[in-house]
């Protein structure tokens, strides 16, 4: 069975509550860097794949990115990839 993790980005302001609630969400390590390189690295190393993750209002987080909405979405629309056993889905 799968663990469902739930993300509802209308109540993020700036990317700053973006790692805080992807920190907290997913229980990342103290070390994480607040950065999308580590998100990249925690979600692929650190996080159990048997997870599936709800985003609600994705387009509000690309919103809240602006240039760098393009890694963003490298980073959610490839997770299915490196672990095919996690579920994201983008609302």
């Amino acid at each position: 069975m799968k663990k469902e993790l739930y993300l509802d980005a209308r109540n993020l302001s700036s990317q700053e509550d973006f790692h805080d609630q992807i920190s907290e969400l997913f229980g990342l390590p103290h070390y994480y860097g607040r950065n999308l390189d580590d998100l990249w690295s925690c979600l692929t190393s650190y996080v159990d794949p048997k997870i599936r993750l709800i985003i609600q209002d994705y387009q509000r987080i690309l919103h809240l990115f602006g240039p760098e909405a393009q890694a963003v979405r490298d980073i959610f629309e490839n997770l299915e990839q490196v672990h095919p056993e996690m579920e994201v889905l983008l609302n």
